[in-house]
């Protein structure tokens, strides 16, 4: 029985991760052709950039205000109808004549990926076989490590070979091709849900802890999205690249990810998460201070690209496990603003990081993102180690 269960739920999960593997390519895959878009619509790599800021600030909102809605209205329709708005930008952005039409594609596309993301994990645990809830919902997530290590890399190759275009086209096929595959999932839905009040949502935010790891998370995404969005446009002109070949930065990226994934819960559980996180995070930003120097060789870079992306995954996990834990009461709407400030991140960190490389180059954005990692880093050491033995000394003391 148990089996068939499992063989029933496979497909349904396959199509959850599939879906979330595109969402992830498309948030990713304009930083490798960066150069190739900004050419045929001429127009600055600094100007289309403009178009992941837009992504990032319409996730956040949608993540805030629309998600919040997704019981009301059924996992599955809600899952469903932001899929088909995904497919709609994605291919807007296949025929976008200007920049600007771009980032309008790209904010609907960030608009549905606010909605899609929880939705696909909320539906994982309905289609989980019983026990295999935690299980599922991983296979799930790791489309993350798909896009990264599989779809980033292949959009900079179908770029190449046919044109930036032609990336969107492919990503809005998958993206029907997992709409098929996620008709088949069951439908959840509290009617009597009580709306989402914009002050219950914030509430979490008056917990010291939590609003130090969110300020954490602002920094962490700000750093990453600004340097992300920028390093395949620098190391395309220092070492004459292809789009296929500066995609190969988010493969080892992808690859340092999935590493850390299979080999860093040990040395996690050994540190503790409240020492582990301080620690990943001023890695990050070591990695920082050597990345512009490491950009002037492709073998050096991707080796810098591997300990980017295993302290970048050490990172996120240990935030939201810090998170989930510090108020279990309000877990999703801790939760939820994690994803908001995730992708609010993204839009201001690209908007800072696209003045800065335009302005002061890129050791110049490597030097700001390695001090807003080692600000995060210091910050959350005080808060979670230092603060909180100071306040265990004070309560023995009274005692």
């Amino acid at each position: 029985m148990s089996d068939r269960c499992t063989r029933r739920s496979s497909s349904p999960v396959t199509a959850l991760m599939f879906a979330v593997s595109v969402v992830g390519s498309n948030g990713l895959a304009l930083s490798p052709i960066l150069s190739d878009v900004a050419r045929s619509l001429s127009a600055s790599p600094l100007t289309v950039s403009t178009a992941i800021s837009a992504y990032g600030a319409a996730t956040a909102a949608s993540a805030l205000f629309l998600a919040a809605r997704i019981d009301r209205h059924g996992v599955r329709r809600s899952l469903l109808a932001a899929m088909v708005a995904l497919i709609a930008a994605l291919a807007l952005s296949a025929l976008s004549p200007h920049w600007a039409v771009l980032s309008a594609a790209q904010a609907l596309a960030g608009a549905a990926a606010g909605v899609i993301l929880p939705a696909a994990y909320g539906s994982a645990t309905l289609v989980a076989a019983p026990g295999r809830e935690a299980r599922t919902l991983g296979r799930v997530i790791s489309g993350w490590s798909v896009s990264l290590v599989a779809g980033v890399p292949l959009s900079a190759m179908v770029s190449d070979a046919i044109g930036w275009r032609a990336t969107y086209g492919v990503l809005a096929l998958c993206a029907a091709i997992a709409l098929a595959g996620l008709r088949r999932l069951p439908e959840r839905r509290d009617a009597a849900a009580a709306p989402a009040r914009l002050s219950r949502l914030l509430a979490p935010l008056a917990q010291r802890e939590v609003a130090a790891l969110l300020l954490g998370c602002l920094a962490f995404s700000s750093a990453f999205y600004g340097v992300y969005a920028f390093i395949a446009d620098h190391v395309r002109q220092t070492l004459a690249l292809s789009a296929g070949r500066a995609g190969l930065i988010a493969c080892a990226y992808g690859g340092g990810f999935l590493l850390a994934d299979l080999l860093g819960a040990p040395l996690i559980e050994r540190l503790g998460a409240r020492r582990a996180l301080p620690l990943a995070l001023a890695v990050i930003a070591a990695v920082y201070v050597g990345l512009p120097a490491a950009t002037r060789s492709l073998h050096a870079v991707l080796a810098v690209a591997v300990a980017w992306g295993a302290a970048s995954q050490c990172s996120l996990n240990l935030l939201v496990l810090l998170l989930s834990r510090a108020r279990p009461q309000a877990r999703g709407a801790v939760l939820g603003l994690n994803t908001c400030t995730t992708y609010l991140g993204a839009s201001l960190g690209t908007a800072i990081a696209g003045a800065v490389y335009a302005h002061a180059g890129f050791s110049a954005l490597g030097l700001s993102a390695a001090g807003a990692a080692a600000a995060a880093a210091l910050g959350l050491h005080w808060q979670l180690n230092a603060r909180g033995r100071r306040a265990r000394g004070d309560a023995a003391a009274r005692a």
